[in-house]
């Protein structure tokens, strides 16, 4: 009787032990679910692509200026484009490759030096850098999400609201920068 209820307690520590059933990959599955649900996801898109559909936002609903490969720098595996003086689009790729076709976009910034004489065509820009990396996102979700962004500066989080993207903000001495993080599969 003691060697059945010993096999029985072994039984029962090897069936706790790993889990007993619980599988690890559909734990993974549904932890994605949750977070899509939650967070929501866009399509992955290269440099090329969103700084297009950042230039037909900015071209189709303003007089600012898009951003363009004539004012182009790379530096430190980022793209930055000069908009106006004062005020630029950065593009963090993925992995960077130098290949603006095939580089994937991980996050898209505002980068605005303080006291820029340009200053205040920085609110379009932002609302035409969040359309560009998702459309659904209307102009009221657009303030909402910027004024959270704001307020979690420190906090050191980011805004969301289960489009696809997250909205960051971070406030330096000489210059401020408004993110546009991209949330993929």
């Amino acid at each position: 009787m003691k060697k059945i209820l010993l096999c029985l307690c072994s039984l029962v520590m090897v069936l706790g032990l790993t889990g007993c059933g619980t599988d690890p990959v559909e734990e993974a599955k549904q932890d994605l679910q949750e977070t899509q649900q939650k967070y929501g996801l866009v399509e992955e898109e290269t440099v090329e692509v969103l700084v297009a559909k950042f230039n037909t936002e900015v071209m189709d609903h303003s007089s600012l200026n898009p951003a363009s490969t004539d004012y182009l720098t790379i530096s430190e595996d980022a793209y930055w484009y000069g908009l106006i003086t004062g005020v630029y689009l950065v593009v963090y790729p993925e992995e960077f490759t130098g290949d603006l076709s095939n580089d994937i976009v991980d996050y898209m910034v505002l980068y605005v030096l303080k006291n820029s004489e340009n200053e205040s065509n920085v609110n379009e820009y932002v609302e035409h850098l969040i359309k560009a990396n998702n459309q659904d996102i209307t102009s009221t979700e657009v303030s909402e999400l910027v004024a959270s962004a704001i307020d979690s500066t420190d906090e050191g989080t980011t805004a969301n609201n289960g489009k696809g993207i997250s909205i960051g903000y971070i406030d330096n001495e000489d210059n401020y920068q408004y993110q546009v993080i991209r949330l993929y599969e």
